[in-house]
């Protein structure tokens, strides 16, 4: 009775051994590939200014990303990222849900960012000499990445859009290879 007991045991062990080293899927891996921007978007929200006048009215932006030319690389060792190409911004400004004007913005990667990243609990963060990004990963896999972000409203000020004063934002952004 104790051998058969040995051998239950013995078999349960290797079984339960077996089956953790099977439920660790392989992490996907960020660098060893480009990927390609797919779809870009931002929500915003702030004031705009009417005509002649110091009345300040609510307004919401909306941009949708269109003519993706974009790619970026992340590199393992070093841990840099580089974006290259380019894609454009429809901005349209709303008020009470009434378009009052939509603006194209183009938007060049090399312009916008050459640094270094590091993924780390949930986030991926950007860093080059001159600003740092978070951006929280909402999907990762080995051929799609759906990352989003709050963006510094002062980024908004190149975008010419006068009168509107922009309060808070959202951009999300999706990656494939």
């Amino acid at each position: 009775m104790n051998r058969q007991w040995l051998v239950a045991w013995v078999g349960l062990v290797l079984l339960v051994a077996c089956e953790s080293a099977e439920e660790a899927p392989e992490q996907p891996r960020l660098s060893g590939g480009v990927w390609n921007l797919e779809a870009a978007s931002v929500q915003a929200s702030g004031s705009a200014m009417l005509p002649g006048s110091p009345i300040a009215i609510p307004v919401s932006l909306t941009g949708t990303g269109e003519q993706y030319q974009m790619s970026v690389t992340f590199a393992e060792d070093p841990q840099s990222v580089e974006a290259t190409g380019g894609f454009v911004f429809s901005v349209e400004v709303s008020t009470a849900g009434l378009p009052l004007r939509t603006e194209r913005f183009p938007i060049q990667g090399s312009d916008r960012f050459t640094g270094n990243w590091e993924l780390r609990d949930g986030q991926l963060r950007m860093q080059d000499l001159d600003d740092s990004f978070v951006m929280e990963v909402l999907e990762f896999t080995d051929n799609r990445l759906r990352v989003a972000t709050v963006p510094d409203v002062s980024d908004f000020e190149e975008f010419d859009l006068e009168g509107v004063t922009v309060g808070e934002a959202r951009a999300e952004f999706l990656l494939t290879r």
